[in-house]
């Protein structure tokens, strides 16, 4: 017969595992990526459709409650998408407003990046460098992509290929 502690622990062990068991076999049936235990990730998303990836860089900008200024949302995001524009990549600006402060900043969010904050007078500081983090991405991705239809087209006959790749 076995243990009390042995018992509790096989309990504890059936409960935490069923759920993530059960989920991946929902994955595999349905092939939906929200589905995956701790494997969602904003790539599977967007393949699925699920998300919609129109850009990768996206300006956060807080804005204070008590915030001195007359600059309207629309000259910020006006200003933003055109500093984007002539660094020939897309930019999509969010706004914030956050209670209690005075300060207006920037942050940009590139893929799981953050740049910033950075107060309005110092916003292009971290332009370029979000420039350049959405363009590493890229190239990320179309390699990725590349090595994905390079194994793709292998033949299932090259065995040997296979193994040794």
């Amino acid at each position: 017969m076995l243990k009390k502690d042995t018992i509790v622990i096989l309990l504890i062990t059936v409960f935490i595992v069923t759920p993530a068991i059960l989920a991946l076999g929902a994955y595999f049936v349905t092939k939906n990526p929200s589905l995956r235990p701790l494997g969602i990730t904003v790539e599977r998303l967007s393949e699925a459709g699920q998300l919609e990836n129109k850009g990768l860089i996206i300006a956060v900008i807080d804005i204070g409650t008590e915030a001195k200024g007359t600059t309207s949302k629309q000259s910020y995001k006006q200003a933003i998408e055109t500093t984007f524009d002539r660094l020939e990549t897309e930019a999509s600006v969010k706004f914030r407003s956050v209670p209690g402060s005075s300060q207006t900043t920037i942050t940009y969010i590139v893929g799981e990046s953050r740049i910033g904050p950075f107060p309005v007078e110092r916003a292009a500081e971290g332009v370029l460098a979000a420039a350049q983090a959405e363009r590493m991405i890229v190239a990320q991705r179309r390699s990725v992509a590349k090595e994905q239809e390079r194994r793709a087209s292998m033949t299932k006959s090259a065995f040997w290929q296979k193994i040794f790749d």
